[in-house]
């Protein structure tokens, strides 16, 4: 519930970002994506290094999760891919998870060897975003000429969106490789004495808030174009503050509001349906039903948004459960 809980306060302020053109909060909104990325790293790695299941049911079943209804709104409005932009940066950075967890499999509980891969992976996606002309080489096939969602083209808008992300699936597959160490560090300090352990995470805490004040006064307040250049190799810092803070002691990670995980449940529905519903235009304008009434047209328009969101979600996974059930042998 608490990653579900997270995912769904940012979808609600990303929502509330485009309704109403926030653009003094740009920022915070990049972190949040990262975040999102962020968890896809995480949470799949996390997947294969428990489940040790690389098998074609678990990797179609994600495939069809992230892409189905994304498929079918490219097909109704005619729009581009690159357009749903979150569909394929979390579609590409859970196949360089997948790859990284299958290339040598056996290897994945060993120490040494497993950190090995992580770096190898960390140095390619280095190669690629971070020495110039490479990503040319990588993802030249993509079309320069500008399209829906891309007025620059496919090819620019892939390098700007999967550029200010490329090293948060990374972090988030290291940052998982390294949780149950952490969860046992945090469990053997909450078996101290309640004033030993809460001198250990105020001293932590101390910290924290002198690295979040510094990265808040030299990063996080740079203009927009500023701020990308230097996104991808600070976003960690907000992201590591709020998960000791959120996991600070226990009885604040065993509340999480009910309104939000059930929102965090549907992100991508609602990041899509956005765009149609919400929003028309491909988000470029209101949808108005109630007109000369903008608070009442926009809570109604809302709940419709949110329940058709739902709707589809139950569909998408409805969909999945009889077309690529858990059992592999009912999948063929």
């Amino acid at each position: 519930p608490e990653l579900t809980q997270w995912k769904g306060w940012m979808q609600f302020l990303f929502l509330m970002y485009h309704y109403f053109h926030a653009s003094e909060v740009y920022n915070a909104i990049r972190i949040f994506i990262s975040c999102y990325v962020w968890m896809t790293g995480f949470g799949n790695f996390s997947f294969f290094y428990i489940k040790r299941d690389f098998g074609f049911v678990r990797f179609w079943q994600m495939l069809w999760r992230l892409n189905f209804l994304v498929f079918w709104l490219i097909m109704v409005h005619g729009n581009t891919f690159i357009l749903y932009y979150i569909n394929p940066l979390h579609t590409f950075y859970f196949l360089l998870v997948f790859a990284t967890m299958y290339a040598f499999s056996s290897s994945n509980h060993k120490k040494w060897p497993v950190r090995a891969k992580l770096l190898a992976v960390a140095a390619l996606v280095f190669v690629i975003w971070d020495i110039p002309g490479v990503f040319h080489l990588a993802f030249g096939w993509l079309s320069p000429e500008p399209v829906i969602g891309a007025r620059n083209g496919t090819f620019h808008e892939w390098h700007f969106r999967s550029g200010l992300d490329h090293y948060s699936a990374v972090f988030g597959m290291a940052f998982a490789l390294n949780y149950p160490m952490s969860t046992a560090w945090l469990k053997s300090l909450e078996e101290l004495p309640s004033s030993t352990q809460w001198l250990v995470k105020g001293g932590i805490s101390v910290v924290c808030a002198a690295v979040m004040f510094v990265w808040t006064q030299a990063i996080f307040s740079l203009k927009k174009y500023q701020y990308n250049e230097h996104h991808p190799y600070w976003f960690w810092v907000p992201l590591l503050v709020y998960i000791f803070v959120r996991n600070v002691s226990v009885t604040l990670r065993s509340y999480h509001l009910g309104l939000l995980t059930r929102m965090g449940k549907i992100t991508l529905e609602t990041y899509l349906m956005q765009h149609h519903i919400w929003l028309t235009s491909n988000a470029k304008s209101l949808l108005v039903l109630i007109p000369d009434s903008p608070l009442c047209n926009f809570f109604f328009v809302s709940a419709l948004y949110l329940y058709l969101s739902h709707r589809l979600f139950r569909l998408t996974v409805a969909l999945r459960a009889m077309l690529i059930p858990n059992e592999a042998a009912a999948a063929w």
